[in-house]
């Protein structure tokens, strides 16, 4: 069941990555890893997921297994025994449960959770408890955890046992220039922007709220596709919809949009608003808890206080001002350099 997809292949693997769930922002953060951090050998296995991939190439040795979950489980378990890697860092919760598992002293276990399970909100209370419970459990087995935002390290310092350590390893994307932004018709309609899939976690109802709401002379356009009942309240909201697109298409339009308005209602530490941050395009995000301390601008946590903050940015250049200032230092934070020197004490023992 395994399919061995590319590339250079080595005898010592420092870091072994493993995701149930390779695609989208996930893909592209493991993708800065092992960019980061490229003195080490790099190995990823992942389990087929072709509707979320984002077509980014991969610099290491890649190998994909097709089939259920708990094969999955059972397979990477086996690889991780029969290679021992020096580190093994697990992406995201299903990738997480392999934590059940005793590796021996000599295979450091790495776990990030790109936006802990238990905060969906297309599942029943009852499945989030269960995902909380199967967290706190897990988060006591020996291990480093290594957060993508203060709120999720703060989550997991909550949840750690004795023998866990909790880190923040900053998101951030592949070195840009704000010469991308283009220079904006004076004649054109300004535009806010959001890119993403169209799913439950984006919230495009939020959007699509926020778009009726608004007493602005703007257009509204969501980058990206997905749930058609979900995409038709956006385009009957006024809200045009671009479809998937390639990823340096998707740069192009937030590059060229005057304001980022970024909807989802739970989250990690989301590459879009990075790539918005690095382009120069200001950034309004939701008020939610999840994205508190990664340095953005944030707005209210209803549709019509984010329609509100949007008429603002465009009659106040005050509050355009600091919009824009703080979207900027945002992209110091989350540099290369300081997720490089976070990969190296991460990664310390791998080498």
């Amino acid at each position: 069941m395994f399919q061995r997809i590319s590339v250079p292949r080595h005898d010592r693997v420092d870091v072994l990555h493993i995701s149930e769930a390779y695609g989208g922002g996930v893909q592209s953060a493991m993708s800065r890893y092992m960019e980061n951090s490229p003195k080490l050998s790099h190995q990823v296995l992942v389990r087929t997921r072709t509707q979320h991939d984002i077509s980014e190439a991969c610099s290491a040795d890649l190998i994909s297994f097709d089939g259920s979950l708990p094969g999955f489980l059972r397979a990477a378990r086996s690889h991780i025994m029969q290679t021992k890697p020096n580190a093994v860092h697990l992406h995201s919760s299903f990738a997480g449960l392999l934590r059940l598992f005793d590796y021996g002293p000599d295979i450091k276990i790495i776990y990030t959770p790109h936006a802990y399970a238990f905060l969906r909100r297309d599942c029943s209370a009852l499945a989030r408890t269960a995902y909380r419970f199967a967290e706190v459990a897990l988060s006591k087995r020996t291990q480093t955890i290594a957060a993508i935002s203060p709120f999720e390290a703060a989550s997991a310092a909550r949840m750690a046992g004795r023998s866990t350590e909790v880190t923040y390893l900053p998101n951030v994307v592949a070195e840009t220039t704000h010469s991308m932004r283009p220079v904006t018709d004076p004649r054109d309609r300004p535009e806010v922007v959001m890119a993403g899939r169209i799913s439950a976690q984006k919230d495009p109802l939020f959007f699509a709220e926020a778009a009726r709401a608004s007493r602005s002379d703007v257009r509204w356009t969501w980058v990206g596709d997905g749930d058609a009942d979900m995409r038709e309240v956006l385009e009957q909201a006024g809200v045009s919809v671009t479809g998937w697109l390639p990823s340096e298409l998707v740069k192009k339009h937030i590059a060229a949009a005057d304001l980022y308005l970024h909807s989802a209602i739970w989250e990690g530490a989301p590459i879009t608003l990075l790539e918005a941050a690095a382009v120069g395009t200001p950034i309004l995000a939701r008020g939610v808890e999840s994205l508190v301390g990664l340095g953005y601008p944030l707005t209210g946590d209803c549709p019509r206080a984010a329609a509100a903050d949007v008429d603002r940015f465009f009659a106040d250049r005050t509050f355009s001002g600091n919009a824009s200032a703080a979207t900027t230092d945002s992209v110091e934070v989350h540099s290369p350099l300081a997720q490089s020197s976070a990969l190296s004490a991460l990664y310390r023992r791998a080498g």
